[in-house]
């Protein structure tokens, strides 16, 4: 069940970035973030997430508090996720649980101090808070994912789930996704954008329709390789 939000991060004023993200695999859904770390982490999950089945930002994950309380030096906490992530089950499987998600610089993660044995008591102390945020979101039926700069702006990944995301909405010509999808049929299992130009008609464009399908997932794409009208593909 999809769960309410804790607030609207577009009335949050402070020294942030706020905006929304539309969420193509979620019905173009808008999902509002308040940095441009979670902006991209948004991208990055609705390009390549096949199973991705919708996100909700600031979640409320408890009934009676905003966010979900949990025990850490000696005092009890609340916790207020950036996002929950659903997944949908595969093969007519049940969904799996849900993830709670949170979105963190990594200075902020891994701290960096010129006193290396402050440094390490810091990282120490943020590693212990979100082990007991994991277990506490654990004991009640959820996952945990903690993104960072080094899972979230890998390059040039990032810049292709923008590029991928132009052929992702319901604007894209039908008939163009149609037409290639018979034609990538009629290729070689690994074929490229080259070939899968030849055998289409002049006025489609192949780059467009070998996004589009790799966004459906018919397709594979290297993400580690900037795409261009040369990128190889496999069928999937």
């Amino acid at each position: 069940m999809r769960p309410a939000s804790v607030r609207n991060p577009r009335r949050y004023f402070g020294d942030n970035h706020t905006g929304a993200v539309v969420i193509f695999r979620d019905g173009n859904a808008s999902v509002q973030f308040e940095s441009m770390l979670e902006r991209d982490w948004l991208i990055r999950t609705d390009t390549y997430d096949h199973d991705l089945k919708w996100i909700v930002a600031q979640p409320r994950v408890d009934a009676e508090k905003k966010g979900l309380p949990y025990e850490f030096d000696g005092r009890t906490r609340i916790w207020i996720p950036d996002f929950m992530r659903q997944r949908k089950g595969r093969d007519g499987q049940q969904d799996p649980r849900p993830v709670l998600v949170e979105v963190k610089p990594i200075l902020s993660v891994h701290p960096d101090d010129p006193d290396e044995m402050e440094q390490e008591l810091r990282r120490d102390y943020v590693v212990a808070k979100f082990e007991a945020i994991r277990l506490k979101a654990l004991s009640r039926g959820y996952g945990f994912s903690l993104a960072t700069e080094d899972e979230i702006r890998i390059q040039p990944s990032l810049r292709n789930a923008d590029l991928m995301r132009r052929c992702a909405g319901k604007h894209f010509p039908e008939r163009w996704e149609v037409e290639g999808r018979l034609a990538v049929l009629r290729l070689p299992r690994e074929s490229g954008i080259r070939e899968l130009e030849r055998v289409l008609p002049t006025e489609i464009d192949a780059f467009s329709v070998a996004l589009r399908l790799a966004w459906r997932g018919e397709i594979a794409l290297a993400p580690m390789e900037v795409w261009t009208r040369a990128t190889r593909f496999a069928r999937v």
